[in-house]
């Protein structure tokens, strides 16, 4: 008999805060926040040991290598360094959950490295999905979202909503990956890194795109 699964839900969300000194001096804080979830399905406790497998890995490039910079850059007047990571749930339907990360470090430059990093998995059976797969039906998916991008971005100039660096039309195929998307209510969204395609400013270029 095929065993009924409890619907799944949003768990409390993995945590760690941690503060680093050297005696007195504060060298570096962590705030991290990950998503969990909550159900007996497989698909559970595959994106849970994901999200943890995730977090452990930073985790440990800021106990170590970052923190040994942190000591190593240490004086009376420099600030604490602090890193850090947050997510936000873009979907949570019956047979899609879609979030995306920012994870930080700063470091002490006049800005702080940034990176997004987007998920999408199946539920309840816990498979990523890719762009591909979110999109409909096309031979030539890549180049239409291309298309797309494009599109946008032009009438966004157009309007002076956003700024992009003069060669966006190059920089967009360049930067493109397919692997930085998450899903919405109305469909995929795909992103650059800052200061990939438009001046930092603009934070992470998001497109949204129909499914």
């Amino acid at each position: 008999m095929k065993k009924d699964h409890t619907p799944t839900r949003l768990g409390q969300p993995g945590l760690c805060r941690r503060t680093f000194q050297d005696g007195e001096t504060v060298l570096l804080t962590v705030k991290a926040d990950w998503p969990q979830l909550e159900g007996d399905s497989p698909g559970v406790g595959r994106i849970n040991r994901y999200c943890d497998a995730l977090a452990r890995r930073w985790q440990k490039r800021w106990e170590g290598p970052l923190l040994a910079a942190a000591r190593s850059a240490a004086g009376p007047d420099t600030p604490p360094w602090s890193a850090g990571m947050d997510f936000t749930v873009t979907l949570f339907r019956e047979d899609l959950f879609s979030f995306y990360l920012n994870i930080w470090e700063d470091v002490g430059l006049p800005r702080p490295r940034r990176l997004r990093l987007g998920e999408t998995w199946h539920l309840p059976d816990g498979i990523p999905l890719t762009l591909k797969e979110v999109l409909p039906p096309d031979r030539h998916w890549k180049r239409s979202v291309l298309t797309e991008i494009h599109r946008q971005i032009e009438a966004r100039l157009a309007s002076g909503e956003s700024l992009f660096h003069t060669d966006w039309p190059r920089l967009s195929a360049a930067r493109f990956s397919p692997q930085r998307f998450y899903c919405t209510e109305a469909g995929p969204a795909v992103f650059y890194p800052v200061g990939s395609i438009a001046p930092a400013l603009e934070n992470f270029p998001a497109f949204p795109l129909k499914n």
